[in-house]
């Protein structure tokens, strides 16, 4: 095949060498034919890597190809490994001193046993194909491991019947560490403090960093646990080379799909929503239902807001690790309030949000706030703030009155004196 070829010529023709009509080939795949029509003319140029690992197999060839062919892997022209580059999505854009010392670093490391590194991503939305897929891998391993209703989810057993095993902690030995400190000074010790936690596919290995709080080292297990769940991860991570390296936009993408296997595997599906659901959203509630399913308060507020079938809207924001200023907000609603207000897809309450979450971090009281919905009728909502280390959240939660409301202005505090 041609390097010119596009990626729907590619598998037409790898369809045609192995005899199988196009009804027959997205049976075998388990997609529809009409789908696969549409990737074979081009009209759908870059297919969900879940679709080509389902073709890959289809057509029993190696899933790293297809990934190739779709574009979605990129030759490592400096020379960095799979893991340095996922380093470096992190530390942004580096000096070259900073560079080499996460270079070292991340060969230290892999030559201890180490080999794919897990990082935080930032904030992200999935398709809702992605949602339903990885819930439904999420649900059959949570059946295999027979842990459905054991709450909190006992992680050990799901390791156990995904066959891996906790191999140890991320480190160094410590003659290593005191001849790259020796090079490097402290970014040896931020190189390390950016590795939450890793995978190794061939040896079955699950890598933590030391010394996490122990609800993020559970939420980072459960990461690890949904790269190895979700066939297209594992298919791709264990036979990728240090030759070549995911398409930055795509790497986001698997980590944003590890983050919501982790999720889904300590909330148990639908299980903690349906959960929640049974009083009014108030982070008293977040507190009791995180604490019973052992997942961080900023973890529990997300998914029970997002699943939420009461109309509530979540505002969280970090503190900069630096500079300890209120960084942008990120805004999280349930189905029946965006549809209500609009705000994700508006983005017209922006300003009275961050200002909200300013007022919360300074500790200020916080008065209600009225706004408009998408039928122009006002309506009042009570505001609720949590502050848990780095994080400051919000609650917003329409109140039904048949008062006549008067605006209330929010004022918003200049973000840069926090």
């Amino acid at each position: 095949m041609g390097d010119g070829e596009t990626l729907g010529a590619r598998l037409r023709q790898l369809r045609q060498e192995k005899g199988l009509g196009l009804r027959e080939a997205a049976t075998k795949a388990g997609i529809n034919h009409g789908y696969l029509s549409q990737i074979e003319s081009d009209k759908i140029r870059e297919p969900a890597p879940q679709i080509l690992q389902k073709l890959a197999e289809a057509y029993d060839e190696p899933f790293v190809l297809l990934m190739q062919w779709a574009g979605y892997l990129e030759p490592d022209d400096d020379g960095l490994s799979v893991n340095q580059q996922r380093a470096l999505k992190i530390v942004g854009d580096p000096s070259t001193k900073e560079l080499h010392a996460i270079r070292a670093v991340l060969d230290a490391i892999r030559s201890g046993g180490a080999t794919f590194a897990s990082f935080e991503r930032l904030d992200g939305t999935l398709r809702p194909e992605d949602l339903r897929v990885i819930r439904g891998h999420a649900m059959a391993l949570l059946r295999r491991a027979d842990v459905l209703g054991a709450i909190p989810t006992p992680l050990d057993r799901v390791m156990e019947v995904s066959k891996l095993v906790l191999a140890g902690e991320i480190e160094l030995e410590p003659e290593m560490k005191r001849r790259l400190r020796d090079r490097f000074g402290d970014l040896v010790d931020r190189a390390l403090h950016m590795i939450v936690g890793s995978i190794r596919f061939d040896t079955r290995g699950v890598y933590l960093q030391p010394d996490m709080w122990w609800l993020r080292k559970r939420f980072v297990q459960a990461h690890e646990i949904g790269h190895e769940m979700l066939p297209w991860h594992r298919d791709l991570y264990a036979f990728l080379d240090d030759k070549t390296r995911i398409r930055p936009d795509v790497n986001d993408r698997y980590e944003r799909q590890a983050n919501q296997s982790a999720i889904e595997i300590l909330a148990q599906g639908d299980t903690l929503r349906r959960e929640a659901d049974d009083s009014p959203i108030t982070f008293a509630l977040i507190d009791r239902v995180g604490g019973r399913y052992e997942i961080s308060a900023q973890a529990t507020a997300r998914r029970v807001v997002e699943e939420s079938r009461h109309e509530v809207a979540l505002a969280i924001a970090y503190r900069g690790s630096a500079t300890g200023r209120l960084m942008p907000a990120h805004l999280y609603c349930s189905a029946s309030f965006e549809a209500r207000f609009r705000w994700q897809f508006t983005g017209r309450m922006n300003q009275v949000i961050q200002g909200t979450l300013i007022a919360a971090a300074r500790r200020q009281p916080l008065e209600p706030i009225t706004d408009t919905d998408m039928r122009s009728r006002l309506v009042r909502l009570d505001v609720e703030s949590l502050e848990r280390g780095p994080a400051v959240l919000v609650l917003f939660r329409p109140v039904p009155t048949r008062a006549k409301l008067r605006t209330i202005v929010q004022r918003t505090a200049d973000p840069s004196t926090i």
